[in-house]
């Protein structure tokens, strides 16, 4: 798949000091104010993720466009919710609309195929641990990304920040 970086393609994820981030298809952690961060940043947006991570979730978040990735050829959704059936078909979906934004959502594989065309990373680093976690993020290089901003916050007795990182320019060979 190509390494193409694309400008108007972020991710967002919360995960724990494991990098974990899900249980039996679930989210580990509900926190709120979380959960408000990912509404406002991803609003008036498409939204990219891997069939199991739609299954588990409300089917309609308003204000954002679906974007679903399946590998199996038969599954389909109703319209506007999109449906590809390889990465290369949601990269020339965002390539052909170089003016709207897009985020991956998830899962733990669908962050990982993405991880290297998006431009920016809005994480949700929460102090804890989940052992019986059962997704993760990738790892990824930090002296790839720099930080644009952090923000701790804290709910629930958890404490977590909200970072932005940016791909360094360097890294940014191919961009769209």
């Amino acid at each position: 798949m190509s390494k193409q970086v694309y400008n108007n393609l972020g991710m967002i994820v919360a995960m724990g000091k494991n990098r974990e981030i899900g249980y039996n298809n679930q989210l580990i952690w509900r926190i709120k104010e979380d959960l408000t961060f990912f509404k406002n940043t991803t609003m008036n947006s498409h939204v990219i993720m891997g069939r199991n991570t739609y299954n588990s979730m409300p089917k309609n978040l308003p204000g954002r466009q679906y974007i679903v990735l399946s590998q199996n050829k038969e599954y389909t959704l109703e319209k506007p919710k999109i449906v590809c059936h390889s990465p290369e078909e949601v990269l020339k979906i965002i390539s052909s609309n170089p003016t709207e934004n897009f985020w991956v959502i998830g899962g733990g594989v669908i962050y990982k195929i993405f991880l290297p065309n998006v431009s920016s990373l809005w994480i949700t680093e929460i102090d804890s641990t989940f052992p019986l976690a059962d997704t993760y993020f990738p790892a990824y290089n930090e002296q790839e990304w720099t930080e644009q901003s952090c923000m701790e916050k804290s709910e629930n007795n958890l404490i977590f920040r909200h970072k932005c990182l940016k791909r360094v320019k360097e890294q940014e060979e191919n961009i769209r």
